[in-house]
């Protein structure tokens, strides 16, 4: 396996995972982040594919990328063994966005390893774009992790309490 197709494979299985959490969810806000989320996934693949196309010289195979894991691959806590995870999701949107948050934190991490340990400059290239990518779903994600916090201080503020006397 090369960097590419190790690539290509993780944003399929991100648009899967992304598509099954948004057929999961009852909220119609949440399902469209998701799907938007889903569709950059799709968009991730695409820029593979024509940098994969257009500038790769065949690149030898690189057995290390065999034996990393994936971070969309095993989707266990979702569709599995821990089905008391698929139950909390059910019940909160903000659980929803941290399960995100932390898949696309994965991502970065998993890219920016990966970038080390290339020697082509394309595959370089191609995991630079991918963590400047996967960067701005953190920031989405944390933005509106972040407002979801807010909307639940302000409610729960004493300050913002005013009731009226009887």
């Amino acid at each position: 396996m090369n960097i590419f197709e190790f690539a290509l494979k993780m944003e399929l299985d991100g648009e899967k995972y992304y598509r099954d959490l948004a057929e999961k969810t009852r909220y119609d806000d949440l399902k469209k982040v998701l799907i938007g989320l889903a569709e950059d996934e799709k968009r991730h693949y695409e820029i593979i594919q024509l940098a994969k196309n257009q500038t790769f010289q065949y690149i030898e195979a690189d057995p290390s990328l065999t034996n990393i894991k994936n971070v969309f691959a095993d989707n266990t806590e979702l569709f599995g063994e821990k089905k008391e995870f698929i139950a909390k999701l059910k019940d909160e949107q903000f659980d929803y966005y941290q399960a995100a948050l932390v898949k696309e934190n994965e991502s970065v991490k998993l890219y920016q390893n990966l970038k080390e340990s290339v020697e082509n400059p394309v595959g370089k290239a191609i995991c630079e774009e991918l963590i400047h990518e996967e960067e701005k779903h953190v920031e989405v994600l944390d933005s509106i992790i972040e407002m979801l916090n807010h909307v639940n201080d302000w409610v729960e503020s004493a300050e913002f309490n005013h009731q009226d006397n009887y």
